[in-house]
């Protein structure tokens, strides 16, 4: 089938269109365009349905602000031809009759509902994709933040170099401090027969208690 007029297809349906414009001129309507389409819209076309209005670049180049054009469904382009009563609107009627009968084709039909299907399936897993991606980077920063550390694991894999007395007062110390704000303590089991059972503190629960102990006392020593 010869194009006699460009054919657009707009939004996920693809429904086709054509440039209201560009028809007036394949027409070779005389009157302005502005005024033959008003007088086109009187025949009952509704805006959104049968047609929308786009703002068109200016053709060859010519200075000047984008001036307004309009998308027209194929079967108002069917009716506005018609209404022409010449030839070239006969010629174009018969176009439009076959643009319409290509996009109503059986097979046409199945192939637009694969290709929207697919484009629905990929933008699903791209979206499941990204919450995986939003669910792994938070469960890193809470496995990072709720890290449970004992006094001593803490002494020895920060290097604090605390000796018995002080891990004894900055236990106690972090249980009220805990305790005081409702955070978790956490009981672990020591390999240690005179320990046994001892508390373990959220890593953001140390941080909190050594970053106030150095601000009031400038160190954490007795």
């Amino acid at each position: 089938m010869t194009e006699l007029i460009a054919i657009n297809y707009r939004n996920e349906d693809e429904k086709p269109t054509i440039s209201a414009r560009e028809l007036h001129s394949a027409l070779g309507v005389e009157t302005r365009y502005n005024d033959w389409f008003s007088r086109m819209c009187e025949y009952g076309f509704i805006q959104g349905k049968d047609y929308y209005s786009i703002l068109s670049n200016r053709i060859d180049g010519l200075p000047g602000k984008p001036r307004s054009d309009h998308q027209l469904s194929i079967p108002m382009a069917k009716e506005i031809c018609m209404l022409q009563r010449s030839e070239k609107g006969k010629q174009f009627r018969q176009y439009f009759i076959a643009v319409e009968e290509a996009w109503n084709d059986p097979d046409a039909v199945i192939e637009r509902a694969q290709s929207i299907l697919r484009r629905r399936v990929e933008a699903a897993e791209r979206r499941i994709l990204g919450l995986i991606e939003e669910k792994e980077t938070l469960e890193i920063a809470l496995n990072e933040s709720l890290k449970f550390y004992t006094v001593a694991k803490y002494n020895k894999v920060f290097r604090q170099g605390w000796n018995m007395s002080q891990c004894q007062r900055i236990g106690k110390q972090l249980s009220a401090f805990c305790r005081s704000r409702s955070i978790e303590i956490r009981p672990c089991e020591t390999n240690d027969e005179r320990f046994g059972t001892v508390n373990s503190y959220p890593l953001t629960a140390w941080e909190d208690l050594l970053e106030n102990m150095a601000a009031n006392r400038g160190d954490y020593d007795a």
